[in-house]
Parts: structure tokens; sequence; C-alpha cells
């Protein structure tokens, strides 16, 4: 249950912060979440949060589009199709936020460690 909550926790806050702050700011909001709600599985949680986020804020932005952006892309990287590309974008994003949760997790257990 507190993967589940990590999870939306990590969405809903860089959904937020990817509003009004550059993207790279998803590690930043899966850092904070890895750190306050740590679970069991704190790189997964944050992995499949941003890739969730990305995938669908990509497919969204692709039906919400009239010009065909993501098949020049996907052309230039030499995709063959454009879901790949957002597979690949969702990757990327999941990699960020699977490490950014997994260091809040990790700076939590190193400061137990220490008696703070």
């Amino acid at each position: 249950m507190k993967f589940f909550i990590q999870l939306l926790a990590i969405i809903v806050l860089a959904y937020l912060l990817e509003l009004f702050l550059p993207w790279y700011y998803i590690a930043v909001a899966s850092f904070v979440m890895g750190y306050v709600l740590k679970s069991k599985a704190n790189f997964l949680a944050g992995f499949m949060a941003i890739a969730m986020l990305w995938l669908v804020k990509a497919y969204l932005q692709n039906s919400a589009g009239s010009t065909d952006l993501v098949e020049r892309v996907a052309n230039i990287f030499t995709l063959p199709k454009k879901e790949l590309l957002f597979f690949i974008t969702s990757i990327v994003g999941g990699l960020v936020g699977g490490f950014g949760a997994w260091s809040g997790s990790l700076l939590k257990r190193k400061g137990k460690a220490y008696g703070n």
C-alpha cells in the first residue's frame, strides 16, 4: 500500500513541478517522495511514476496537436514508429525518477545510521 501511495505522490508532485519548472525537477519530486515516503521498492516507484506520467503527457500532447512533429522527430532518430519514441521518452524519464527516489531513500537510511 505504501508503494502505491508513493507512486501517486511522485506523479502528483512531478506534474505540479513540471508546470512551473524545467523537466529535470522530476528528480527533485522523486527524491523528496523517496525520502518522505520510503517503501521497499523506491526505484521501481520512481521509475513507474515518471514513466507513466511522461507516457501519458506525450500521448496527450501528440493527440491534441495537429502537426506531425512526433513523426518528424522519430524520423530524425530513424525510429520506425512514433510509439517507439514515446516508449524511449518514458524510459529516460523513468530512469531519472527511479534514481531520484532511490537516492532519497538512501539519504534517509544514511541519516538513521548516524543517529540523526
